[in-house]
C-alpha cells in the first residue's frame, strides 16, 4: 500500500465543550484505532480562568476491559489560549515515555501494564504532566479532566484526534 492510500481517520472527541469540574469520558468511544500505527492528538484550549486553578487533561485509551494513558498534556496553570499537539506511534516500539524536555527523554515502560486502577500503577490518570506514551493503545479513546486549586475552575476546549 502506497502512503497515499494508507488508510486514515479523523475525528473531534470533543468540540467547544467548557467543564468547570472535574470530568471522565471513559475510553469507550470505539473508532477503531488499534488498526492504526500513529496517532495525532490536539488539545485547543481557547479559553481557561485562572486564579488557583489548575487543569490536567490525560487521553486515555482501552480495549473493552481496561483502561490506561497514552498521553498527559502539559499542565494548564494561565489563562488564554493554547494548543498543544502530540504524535504517538506503535510500529515496531518497545512501550516508551518521552518527557517534554528538549529533546524529549524517553524511558522504556514495563512490557505489562497493571490497568486495573486509577491513579496507581499503569491505570489512568498517571502518567506525568507532559509525557506521552508510545504503544500500546486499545481500540477505544476518551479523556480525563482534572481540575485542582480554588476559585471557579472553567476551561474551553476541542480535542481532535487523527490517525494513520
Amino acid at each position: 500500500m502506497s502512503l497515499d492510500q494508507r488508510l486514515t481517520a479523523q475525528f473531534a472527541l470533543e468540540v467547544g465543550v467548557t467543564r468547570t469540574a472535574n470530568f471522565s469520558m471513559p475510553a469507550t468511544v470505539d473508532r477503531d484505532l488499534d488498526r492504526f500505527t500513529e496517532l495525532v492528538i490536539t488539545l485547543a484550549i481557547s479559553a481557561a480562568t485562572h486564579t488557583s486553578e489548575t487543569y490536567d487533561l490525560y487521553i486515555t485509551t482501552g480495549d473493552g476491559y481496561s483502561q490506561w494513558d497514552i498521553i498527559h498534556f502539559p499542565q494548564i496553570a494561565s489563562t488564554g489560549a493554547k494548543t498543544f499537539t502530540a504524535r504517538i506511534t506503535s510500529q515496531n516500539q518497545i512501550p516508551t515515555n518521552v518527557t517534554t524536555a528538549n529533546p524529549g527523554v524517553s524511558a522504556n515502560d514495563s512490557a505489562i501494564f497493571q490497568t486495573d486502577t486509577a491513579g496507581a500503577n499503569q491505570g489512568i490518570k498517571t502518567l506525568g504532566a507532559g509525557i506521552v506514551r508510545h504503544a500500546p493503545w486499545g481500540d477505544r479513546i476518551g479523556y480525563e479532566l482534572v481540575c485542582a486549586g480554588g476559585g471557579s475552575p472553567s476551561i474551553t476546549y476541542t480535542i481532535s484526534v487523527q490517525g494513520r
